[in-house]
């Protein structure tokens, strides 16, 4: 198969489908060149000349360690050839991508010259394949440079993807007049040819091209300025491109443009507008351009376009602010503009974008103001602001943004400035006591008030915890791990509420506490062994629950605080198979609700007292009305606390315990 064999000759690609030239490298110099070009010279190759093609590719191409060779140098007809698709005998499609194929681009020179003419000469391998529709020998160890001039009359190549080699030299997106997608990707070209116009027209089929992670060293106004009109993803990042972006007549007039990546390069300047594209826009990323990167505003129209899915813009010198404008963009998931110099105050409009943003990059900026609640409502996202000026606002982030209701990850949540340890373990603990169903749940919720301002929590002069006492305040759900957090607290006062689980052991490492109430909820398990090692412990009621194991507690032995000292459910008879073991209770209460001085309760066994009446009344049947008076007299005096008296005792506690 022959092809015009001088640099200097084009065809029009835009006029392909009108007057289907048949050679794509016609010299200037000639009159009507393409015109020279026989029809017969097209038409005179065979099915065996393909063949040949394939057969030398095998060759030179290692095939023999191929990964699959199946039918390759058989007499199997070529079309049924492991990745060879034909159609009407002729091969459409070579699908050699992750196949073992090592050595030069497959595109031969026989060593013959038949036709004699010095800008004339014979080609095969894919030069050969002229009905080629799609190629892909992607990821497989091809080397050096790629001859394009033979390919350019693949006039029917549509696909062409060759990414992931070790080829070097020129790219060229222009290989064939019909080409839809190109991936040069994942190589070691240093150049890519420019879209040139050809005839005052330019290549109108090119869609998709990917020339990203090269070493491409070239101007990005020179390189992108003709830009095929039917672009809808162009992808060059991570190489050497330098200079500014075009604008005029070209990025700012791709109307069908979807995806536009070149992070990672040289670029400088200004951001275009892209104003054309406002409808089709998908996906920007100019991220992280070496040295100054790009200066100035983000341009207005950008931030109309609302098809964007992903922006990033970060690593760059960008200024300006944030417009309220970023509020329709109703589809983005990705936006990223950290690292750059931007100021002002995030907008709440950001929070218009929940049930589609899942990222929310803001980080390294000098952007000042409060955190807008509204970014708490970002369902399921990722919210990055570090590095900015938020402390020059006299106010944390947002409690809903610290707690991460809703988003997934949320950077400042560690700051203790942004985000108070201690707010944070009341709000866990709100949580897990489900405080949405508390009678009294004032100031709990609110998005930035102080944390001490909240119903029943009390701090000392340095914000820390000393007290939280939310007795009879309808509390349930369990107590939280993070109440050990509170590291100041002193009292703790949960009676009276319906509060279950175990009591956690962390409990045991608030070394402050001299008050804990948990009387009256339906705790399970055993007391936290912790609560022995409490130095400064004076007062804790543990009745009416379904605690099942109690620690020596030596710090009460001083009974600061008479009877209420030390109440647990250690009385008789018990709820348990077993009384529960108290060795220093100051008062005992037992499944009937009633409450005794822990020695009186060693001496009252039911039992035993009613085999006592009954010796006396057969031995001194006289002394029974005396017996009964002196009974009687004893229980009115108050040593054996009846059920009603013990129900006033509840309302005495305050006085014993916490006033």
């Amino acid at each position: 198969f022959y092809y015009l064999n001088s640099p200097a000759c084009y065809c029009d690609f835009q006029k392909f489908e009108d007057v289907k030239p048949q050679t794509m490298n016609v010299n200037s110099e000639f009159t009507d060149a393409c015109d020279q070009i026989e029809d017969e010279w097209l038409q005179s190759h065979t099915h065996e000349d393909e063949k040949k093609s394939l057969e030398a590719m095998y060759a030179r191409l290692g095939g023999d360690n191929w990964i699959d060779k199946d039918g390759w140098m058989t007499d199997t007809d070529h079309c049924e050839w492991f990745g060879i698709t034909c159609e009407d005998g002729y091969v459409t499609r070579v699908d050699l991508g992750g196949n073992n194929l090592v050595g030069q681009f497959p595109v031969y020179t026989r060593d013959d010259d038949p036709i004699g003419n010095y800008w004339l000469t014979s080609k095969y391998g894919l030069a050969n394949l002229y009905k080629l529709v799609h190629l892909d020998l992607a990821n497989n160890n091809l080397t050096g440079t790629i001859e394009y001039a033979p390919l350019y009359n693949l006039q029917e190549l549509e696909e062409f993807y060759i990414s992931r080699n070790n080829l070097t030299g020129e790219a060229d997106a222009l290989v064939a007049p019909n080409l839809y997608q190109a991936d040069f990707g994942n190589n070691t070209f240093t150049s890519m040819r420019r879209f040139e116009k050809y005839k005052y027209t330019v290549q109108d089929t090119l869609w998709w091209c990917d020339a990203s992670n090269n070493k491409i060293r070239q101007d990005a106004n020179d390189l992108l300025w003709h830009m095929p009109p039917k672009m809808e993803h162009f992808i060059a990042s991570n190489n050497n491109i330098r200079g500014t972006l075009p604008e005029w007549q070209s990025l700012n007039y791709l109307e069908k443009l979807r995806e536009f990546r070149m992070a990672s390069n040289y670029i400088s300047g200004e951001l275009p507008s892209f104003e054309e594209s406002y409808t089709s826009l998908q996906h920007l990323d100019m991220s992280y351009q070496k040295k100054n990167g790009l200066t100035g505003q983000i341009p207005e129209d950008l931030w109309r376009t609302q098809s964007f899915i992903k922006l990033n813009l970060a690593g760059n010198s960008l200024t300006g602010t944030i417009p309220s404008l970023v509020g329709d963009l109703n589809v983005m998931k990705e936006f990223d503009l950290s690292n750059n110099r931007l100021i002002g105050a995030i907008p709440s409009e950001v929070g218009m974008l929940a049930g589609s943003l899942k990222v929310f990059n803001v980080a390294n900026n000098t952007i000042t103001g409060y955190i807008p609640s509204q970014l708490g409502l970002l369902q399921g996202a990722s919210i990055y602001l570090k590095d900015n000026l938020f402390y020059d606002v006299n106010l944390p982030a947002p409690l809903s943004l610290c707690a991460l209701r809703a988003v997934e990850a949320f950077d400042l949540e560690s700051n203790p400035k942004l985000c108070p340890p201690q707010r944070n373990a009341l709000n866990d603990f709100f949580d897990e006591a489900k405080g949405g169903d508390w009678l009294n749940d004032s100031m709990w919720q609110d998005e930035y008030a102080s944390y001490c301002s909240w119903n029943g929590v009390t701090c000392d002069g340095t914000d820390h915890v000393t007290k939280l006492k939310l007795s009879t305040n309808g509390l349930s759900g369990k107590l939280s791990r993070s109440i050990a957090d509170l590291t100041s607290l002193e009292e703790l006062d949960l009676s009276n509420n319906d509060m279950k689980g175990p009591i956690p052991a962390d409990l045991g490492l608030l070394s402050n506490l001299s008050y804990l109430r948990l009387s009256y909820n339906v705790f399970t398990g055993t007391a936290p062994a912790g609560l022995g090692d409490m130095k400064r412990l004076q007062l804790l009621q543990l009745q009416s629950n379904r605690i099942t194991g109690m620690p020596n507690v030596p710090s009460l032995n001083d009974i600061k605080h008479g009877l209420s000292t030390f109440v647990t459910d250690c009385g008789v008879p018990s709820d348990f198979d077993e009384a529960l073991a108290c060795e220093n209770c100051t008062m005992c209460c037992n499944a009937h609700d009633d409450c005794y001085p822990q020695q009186e309760t060693k001496l009252k066994d039911y039992g035993a007292f009613s085999g006592v009446l009954a010796v006396f009344f057969v031995v001194l049947c006289c002394m029974a009305t005396l017996l009964l008076y002196v009974i009687g007299r004893y229980k009115d005096s108050g040593t054996n606390l009846t059920r009603s008296t013990r129900r006033r005792m509840r309302l005495k506690d305050d006085i014993y315990a916490l006033s």
